[in-house]
């Protein structure tokens, strides 16, 4: 192998990498543009210094689970346990596929790395905005805000009253957490309801109280949104 195929090699990965760091680093990713062309160049040498040092007999496989575990120790760093959310993992991938993309490279299998490459590009572009689209039409995105929600009515409305919680903690998005009724001696029944929410539902809570109170017997309805440790632990 010439030096001149070393050289071309190498700045095809750079070049390839560098397109993938971009797209990274436009999105403040922890693994940016430096990080993505690294690995990617990273593992094309590898696959070069095996093929040249070692000889083009030596076995593909082992190279190629040398680098994967590398990738698996850098991709481990990138990503982190925010509060119930765990950031990285995407970041963690790219450099995963960008470090195949350098195998195939640096093994002189050049429409390979470019189609890795295309394809890495299509799961960061056309596939973030879907899964933003699922996400957004489905409502699924994990409840991080809680809150309380009083009803005082009278006793024979209790079941219509709940039937519409049943109705609207049904829909994805709710995660009820703490459900009381409480009646006393002059026909009146207070539910007390503690809801965690996501994003996308918290704004429906005032049109959900408004409902409420439109209901024939309903004589009040109140809520409030509260931290997790006063909203305390319970079941539904």
């Amino acid at each position: 192998m010439s030096e001149m195929e070393f050289a071309k090699r190498l700045l095809l990965a750079l070049v390839y990498g560098s397109v993938i760091g971009i797209e990274r680093q436009w999105h403040h990713k922890n693994a940016g543009l430096k990080t993505n062309t690294l690995v990617a160049v990273g593992a094309t040498a590898f696959a070069i210094v095996s093929q040249a040092g070692f000889g083009p007999t030596n076995n593909p496989m082992a190279l190629a689970a040398g680098v994967v575990s590398g990738i698996g120790f850098i991709g481990g760093g990138v990503i982190m346990r925010r509060g119930a959310s765990v950031q990285g993992i995407n970041s963690a991938a790219t450099l995963w596929a960008a470090a195949a993309m350098g195998l195939a490279i640096g093994g002189g299998y050049y429409a390979l790395g470019t189609l890795i490459t295309g394809v890495i590009l299509v799961c960061q572009t056309p596939l973030r905005w879907a899964g933003s689209l699922i996400d957004r039409r489905s409502g699924a995105s994990l409840p991080t805000t809680t809150v309380n929600i009083a009803i005082r009515c009278i006793d024979s409305c209790v079941a219509t009253v709940s039937s519409a919680i049943e109705s609207f903690i049904g829909r994805p998005g709710a995660e009820p957490v703490r459900h009381s009724l409480t009646r006393n001696d002059s026909g009146q029944t207070t539910i007390e309801l503690t809801l965690r929410l996501s994003p996308a539902r918290i704004h429906e809570v005032a049109l959900f109280a408004d409902s409420l109170s439109a209901i024939e017997g309903v004589g009040q309805t109140s809520w409030s949104q509260v931290s997790d440790y006063e909203a305390g632990q319970g079941s539904y």
